[in-house]
């Protein structure tokens, strides 16, 4: 846990605005994920300068694809991360309590971290789990940290919801405001956070609305170390993690998710973070309207004056 939040915000905050986009995807084919091999606990998945992310517990591994329906990439403060082959588990972690402490058990990712910063997780998202992001360890006070949740929704059941974004309420220290006025919105009253599509539609009655290409994005403090990542109702995998040293207390990194067009499908991108993005609390689904804010590549926020490649309303054309 933090000792001392202020140091670590002071030292953040002296650190460059534009810090280098750490790429932490794992090479998945050294596991022989083929033959579904029980990894054992803390078993490193992949590292790198300044983070490194481990199988938390023993369980039995398979080959899984964090990309869905064409997405591809998430490009982080305009650097394209291109996803590849990742890894999944096989036992779903013991559902959650907020008011009791995390799940014990089952597929969790460990991130260790060096630095402050912002560590992104991209993942294929189920519309019908339940996230999670603790700092912490289990059995060591470990504290649920308020994350933003972005993905892609293509489903015939919710045709009007193409995105899922949210951010949970926060307190100052970034942990899980669980006194937020608006908490009930992300947790419908229960004592777990919501499946997302129930999130998106204020419905606690709402179906699974499938799969989709998402980031889990939060922030990340050197002093704390340890960060779980993980899903409950089922499994959730990943191929890896993209770090980005920074302030932690600040504005999140500039996050989207790209779909390169097809002939049976057009280029598609999602802002999830940064300007245009969901830089406040709350849910917010793509707007369908002649009046909607443009984007460039890159997930910037342009004006019709600008000439290039554009998005509005999820479809990319020549402006």
């Amino acid at each position: 846990m933090r000792k001392s939040l202020l140091i670590a915000t002071l030292v953040a905050s002296a650190m460059s605005a534009s810090a280098a986009v750490e790429v932490g995807f794992m090479d998945a084919s050294k596991f022989n994920l083929g033959d579904k091999p029980t990894i054992p606990a803390m078993t490193e998945l992949v590292a790198t300068e300044n983070a490194a992310m481990y199988y938390l517990n023993e369980d039995v591994a398979s080959a899984q694809n964090c990309d869905f329906q064409g997405f591809k990439t998430v490009i982080v403060n305009g650097e394209s991360c291109t996803l590849v082959p990742g890894i999944g588990g096989s036992t779903n972690p013991a559902a959650v309590n907020l008011m009791e402490g995390p799940a014990t058990g089952g597929c969790k990712y460990l991130i260790k971290v060096k630095k402050n910063g912002w560590v992104i997780v991209p993942s294929k998202i189920s519309s019908n789990k339940n996230f999670y992001v603790y700092e912490g360890l289990d059995g060591e006070n470990n504290t649920p940290v308020a994350y933003t949740l972005g993905m892609d929704l293509q489903s015939a059941d919710y045709p009007d919801i193409t995105q899922i974004i949210y951010t949970l309420p926060a307190d100052a220290d970034g942990y899980l405001n669980l006194e937020a006025a608006n908490i009930d919105d992300y947790t419908l009253g229960s004592t777990a956070i919501a499946w997302p599509i129930k999130i998106a539609t204020h419905n606690n009655d709402a179906v699974s609305g499938g799969n989709g290409t998402g980031v889990i994005i939060f922030p990340v403090y050197a002093e704390a170390e340890n960060y779980e990542v993980f899903a409950t109702g089922s499994k959730m995998n990943t191929c890896g993690y993209i770090f980005v040293e920074g302030d932690p207390t600040g504005a999140a990194p500039a996050v989207s998710l790209f779909c390169a067009g097809s002939d049976d499908r057009a280029e598609k991108t999602i802002v999830v973070t940064g300007e245009g993005g969901n830089s406040a609390l709350g849910t917010i689904i793509a707007d369908e309207n002649a009046n909607a804010p443009m984007y460039n590549i890159y997930g910037q926020r342009v004006n019709e004056s600008y000439k290039g490649l554009v998005i509005k309303n999820g479809v990319k054309f020549i402006n």
